[in-house]
């Protein structure tokens, strides 16, 4: 279960769609061992809250980099609590550059992983910190596929302008 927006500790509008999204920053930790541990979408609003640790403030700055340059390589410290074949699976995303896209299958093939390609849309629908960890590149073999557990809607919309922004001539 994720955490409340009001426990964030930083709140950024994240303008790349044309539509009213925020995105609520979770951190964990302090000082030497904080480290980014969620994001969460607020669609339908554009609200901000100063961050309020430094880790914050850096994924904030990370964040309009990316928005700035399709190409940023984000470099912040993650804990993302999962199993380990969630945790091997974010990794591997991670290997999948801006611009480009693998399906569920290509990424069980690549990994080596035992599961289907289920097991690998799951993975990433709890991918806690997206955009960072590009869950977003992974499609399915006909298609769109689904973002953050949706295959319609504005998390949809949302994958599509995130593909769109890098480049991404399939969309």
């Amino acid at each position: 279960m994720k955490p409340a927006a009001d426990s964030a500790d930083a709140i950024v509008p994240f303008m790349l769609t044309g539509q009213a999204l925020s995105l609520a920053i979770y951190t964990t930790g302090h000082d030497h061992d904080a480290a980014l541990c969620g994001i969460d979408f607020l669609f339908g609003q554009t609200v901000t809250q100063t961050p309020r640790t430094a880790l914050a403030e850096n994924v904030v700055h990370q964040l309009q980099r990316y928005l700035d340059d399709p190409h940023w390589s984000f470099d912040l410290p993650l804990h993302m609590q999962g199993t380990k074949f969630q945790r091997h699976l974010w990794s591997a995303l991670c290997d999948v550059p801006s611009g480009n896209t693998a399906t569920y299958g290509q990424l069980v093939k690549r990994l080596g992983m035992k599961g289907g390609a289920q097991a690998v849309g799951q993975a990433c629908r709890r991918n806690p910190v997206p955009v960072v960890v590009p869950c977003h590149r992974i499609l399915s073999k006909s298609g769109m596929g689904g973002y953050a557990g949706e295959t319609t809607g504005e998390k949809l919309h949302f994958k599509q302008a995130l593909l769109k922004h890098e480049g991404f001539v399939g969309v």
